[in-house]
């Protein structure tokens, strides 16, 4: 039986050694926006990537580039009662100099204007912001897959767990993921902050693999007796809600 670390979840989102690496060469934190998105009537997914893209060279042109990718549920919480109301969720990530930076321009400047027009023709957006903290990361994998899957977990802490108690066991799970991965290529914290009071827990783990089969195997492993650490943790140190599934397109990354 392989052995699994203390989650049924856990997570990663993109090879970001670009952002505050510590002497390890991980970043020790950057920021993290969502935009949940729902296209307008009348409008596509390809027209709507056709205005993404323009923001991107955009980015580009005006030195203020981040990570972008777009999430698409796969196995949402959703269900016929329950539907949370957008088709995608898009990630931009970055440092907060570069992010305040490329919003001032987005606001402050007629090209900017020009394209969060473009942007709001196409799609209702909803933007949040987070800081996320990365756990694990397995760079090679995260360098040579754009195309993969990632998994979410909203969990709020226990009572009287303090943020000490929940970061020293989540430094036992890292220990246990480098020991045997299970397929996973990485794992953030994200914390939810501005625009976030609606937020569906305190935190939430963010995990990415390589393709269904690799998050299978991880899945295996929970199967096998996992399950025993998540209980662990849902009883001693916080309350989740259960894990969702997404397709997960990196659009811009620029170490590449």
């Amino acid at each position: 039986m392989k052995k699994y670390i203390t989650l049924g979840f856990i997570a990663f989102f993109a090879s970001t050694s670009f952002i505050f690496a510590d002497d390890h060469g991980q970043p020790e934190y950057f920021n993290f926006q969502v935009n949940l998105c729902k296209l307008n009537k009348g409008s596509s997914i390809d027209k709507y990537s056709d205005s993404v893209n323009d923001y991107i060279e955009w980015s580009k042109e005006n030195d203020v580039e981040v990570y972008v990718a777009r999430q698409t549920p796969i196995f949402p919480n959703d269900n016929f009662t329950s539907d949370r109301g957008f088709d995608f969720q898009e990630i931009l990530a970055g440092s907060h100099e570069v992010t305040g930076k490329a919003w001032d321009l987005w606001r402050g400047t007629k090209e900017g204007q020009k394209l969060a027009e473009n942007w709001q023709k196409n799609a209702e957006c909803y933007v949040k912001w987070g800081h996320a903290y990365p756990q694990y990361v397995d760079q090679e994998a995260l360098a040579n897959d754009d195309d993969r899957v990632a998994s979410w977990n909203w969990c709020s802490r226990n009572e009287g767990v303090s943020y000490e108690d929940l970061q020293a066991q989540h430094e036992i799970m890292v220990s246990e993921v480098e020991k045997d991965s299970n397929g996973l290529s990485g794992w953030i914290i994200m914390a939810p902050q501005t625009g976030a009071a609606n937020a569906p827990g305190d935190f939430a783990h963010i995990a990415i693999f390589k393709d269904i089969e690799s998050y299978m195997e991880y899945k295996e492993s929970f199967a096998s007796g996992g399950w025993k650490g998540y209980v662990d943790y849902n009883e001693n140190f916080a309350s989740c809600r259960g894990e969702e599934l997404f397709s997960d397109i990196v659009l811009n990354d620029p170490n590449n």
